[in-house]
């Protein structure tokens, strides 16, 4: 891994690699996307297909450096997310920064789709939290909430901000979203974004896929600032801050 800005000599190791996205403040959400080089967020219906090794080490750096993982239901059914393992390297890390051994999945579902036995709920170690509205199902969220955390946050639909005041509140204050594209747009419209990191994959995708923000919700035009460009084999991971709305 390289740093191409601002410019730095040499390669990266791990533990340059984990500074170069420090300085987070306590309060924080963290958008983490991979993109084709011609803006898709998907290949064959999977973001998955777009990344690479260093991609996931990148993902995996910026779950342990946040309280918990925010993610649409759809998109964790879509990606066949796993339940989190209590690695003891991964947690020694995670403990020494005054965080939990294993960061909650917390899952963000309007319509309530995901079922208690699903692993991601049954098996979790940190138990998933569930976030949701108060139009959703009755009967499935109190089916949930017998087993995990039911957070209820808005009417019809699901209110991010309420929302990630009732997570702050359960001590998870700082989030990394790991999407997908309607979660994003739902929450740049809710305007609780703080920064976003973007690996952008060396292919292209072709026509079909869509972008990253996607949704019913209508968002201004939003001004990044680059933090860093780092680059491996390619591929390029970018960090940006979130201008002031």
């Amino acid at each position: 891994m390289r740093q191409l800005f601002p410019p730095r000599d040499g390669f990266l190791a791990d533990e340059a690699l984990d500074r170069a996205y420090g300085d987070e403040p306590a309060d924080f959400v963290r958008v983490n996307f991979v993109a084709s080089a011609d803006g898709a967020a998907t290949l064959d219906g999977r973001a998955g297909g777009l990344g690479s090794a260093t991609d996931q080490q990148v993902l995996r750096l910026l779950r342990d450096r946040a309280d918990g993982i925010l993610v649409g239901a759809g998109t964790a059914m879509a990606e066949s997310y796993r339940a989190l393992r209590d690695d003891p390297v991964r947690a020694a890390a995670r403990t020494a920064r005054g965080l939990s051994r294993v960061p909650p999945l917390i899952l963000v579902s309007q319509r309530l789709s995901v079922d208690p036995s699903e692993p991601i709920i049954a098996k979790a170690v940190a138990r998933t939290v569930i976030v949701t509205c108060a139009g959703s199902d009755l009967e499935r969220r109190e089916a949930l909430a017998a087993v995990t955390p039911v957070i209820v946050a808005g009417e019809e639909t699901v209110d991010l901000r309420l929302a990630r005041t009732a997570l702050a509140e359960r001590g998870l204050r700082r989030l990394v979203c790991e999407g997908g594209p309607t979660l994003l747009g739902t929450a740049l419209a809710a305007g609780i974004v703080d920064e976003l990191c973007l690996t952008v994959s060396p292919m292209l995708a072709g026509p079909g896929a869509g972008r990253i923000v996607d949704g019913h919700l209508v968002i201004d035009p939003v001004r990044l600032r680059l933090r860093h460009l780092l680059e491996d084999d390619g591929f390029l991971f970018l960090r940006y801050a979130l201008a002031p709305s």
